[in-house]
């Protein structure tokens, strides 16, 4: 199978038609049958930047993550359930704060990092990681190196000399098999560093070279050689060393300052689908449930994490990654369209609104976007179901557009939290979102429209 580098992530538009009234009107009828309020002071909780400097949740960049501050924020008691817990925000801010929470994400990788996060170290094996990161100044030239993945474009992936390295240092870490919650420790950090040292970066639906470089409407290659300098330094090894080290001494400082007295074993964390394991879990056995799903915008997280799912070895094989995809959230294309669905008239409404001769109607995002909200009744069903009595569930999501049409996610999500058996649902609108430069001129007028907002369900 030949692997690709994606280099646009919006869909090209059929013909930039302006939206008609009726499409306003059908807007501003779905938002109307909800509570729809602003809460602006929630827009910087519900991304992951404010994460970047925190300890523990810093070890491995996770964009589509968001604040362990909403615990306190939304009130979300002493257990909480995240079913889409990405890289443990939660789970580390509940252990943190002395609270119990389970989360479960899809992604393997995900849940890896999570549970490095939620397994303290002794502070003799933090020694130990010490020792190792002191040890990597004076690798080998010679030393063994770690197989290639069997990734298609791996060899693509980094610069010769860094590549050889880092295979170098992933070697070096397999000899920590005798001690697991190390190893992980260490391999975490290697994983973490991937992109920083890499010859690609994730951006939008996928993955882009650093060679290339963004020109008016296409991609042109940067001069071979000198981006290299720039990005790496003349010494591209000791770069790559340098980056893996400083992380992995970061890494074991945080360790240190915050691995204490918190409840760290009082988390859960599974691998799966969400829709597969909340029906396992236990009836009314917690306070709240947040999560933030993958937004309906085609976006495919495996595509832009598939360098660290394979070098990581989460994945072996294209087998291994269409098996992740299919069991994934019907947000993307390369999920299982073909489940059964339940009628959503306004949903329908909003379809049969989009341009019919469109790109996406061609790509079948229409299914999609029926399989995405059923996806969405299925977790609502069963928030509801854990949840103690007047228990809140709370959706983070964000609207999209298709074909000329702005689909008002949040709205719906509220909508289909009532037909669950929810009493009461409130749309917390938190920011405003860009509309791609591609639809924008199919889209003058419903802009308020594009917005990211907290689903508040009780």
């Amino acid at each position: 199978m030949n692997d690709t580098v994606t280099h646009f992530s919006t869909l090209q538009l059929h013909s930039p038609v302006a939206p008609t009234s009726a499409s306003r009107e059908l807007l501003e009828r779905i938002d109307a049958a909800q509570d729809v309020v602003s809460w602006p002071e929630l827009a910087g909780l519900v991304h992951w930047r404010g994460n970047q400097e925190l300890p523990l949740h810093r070890w491995y960049k996770y964009r589509e993550g968001y604040s362990p501050a909403l615990i306190e924020a939304l009130h979300l008691g002493q257990n909480i359930l995240d079913p889409f817990s990405g890289s443990g925000s939660i789970m580390v801010g509940a252990a943190e704060m002395g609270l119990r929470s389970a989360g479960i994400d899809v992604n393997p990788l995900a849940t890896f990092v999570t549970s490095v996060k939620l397994t303290p170290l002794s502070a003799s094996q933090l020694d130990r990681a010490e020792e190792f990161a002191r040890a990597m100044n004076n690798l080998s030239l010679t030393s063994d190196t770690w197989p290639m993945p069997a990734l298609t474009i791996a060899s693509n992936m980094f610069e010769p000399d860094i590549m050889k390295v880092m295979l170098q240092l992933r070697e070096q870490i397999a000899t920590f098999d005798d001690d697991s919650n190390l190893h992980n420790f260490l391999l975490l950090a290697w994983i973490a560093v991937l992109e920083t040292v890499g010859s690609y970066f994730k951006e939008g639906n996928g993955i882009k070279y650093r060679k290339k470089k963004r020109a008016r409407d296409s991609y042109e290659n940067h001069v071979d050689g000198e981006w290299q300098s720039k990005r790496f330094g003349a010494d591209q090894r000791t770069f790559a060393l340098e980056k893996y080290i400083e992380h992995l001494e970061m890494m074991v400082m945080d360790g240190r300052e915050s691995w204490s007295g918190q409840q760290w074993k009082d988390q859960q964390i599974h691998t799966g689908s969400a829709n597969q394991i909340m029906p396992t879990l236990e009836s009314g056995s917690f306070d709240s449930v947040v999560f933030s799903p993958p937004y309906a915008n085609r976006f495919d997280y495996f595509e832009s994490m598939k360098v660290e799912l394979w070098f990581g070895g989460f994945v072996k094989s294209y087998e291994d990654l269409n098996a992740l995809r299919k069991t994934s959230m019907r947000s993307h294309l390369g999920a299982d369209l073909n489940q059964k669905t339940t009628t959503l008239p306004d949903l329908e409404a909003l379809i049969e609104s989009m341009d019919g001769e469109s790109y996406a109607v061609g790509m079948r995002v229409p299914s999609l976007l029926r399989g995405y909200f059923e996806d969405i009744r299925q977790v609502l069903f069963e928030s509801r179901r854990v949840t103690v009595a007047n228990g809140h569930t709370y959706v983070v999501v964000g609207n999209s557009a298709y074909a000329g049409m702005i689909v008002p996610t949040d709205s719906l999500v509220a909508q289909i939290g009532k037909e669950v058996g929810f009493t009461n649902a409130r749309v917390h609108v938190v920011r405003s979102l860009t509309v791609a430069p591609q639809q924008r001129a199919r889209l003058v007028g419903l802009e308020e429209f594009m917005r990211e907002s907290v689903v508040e369900l009780w």
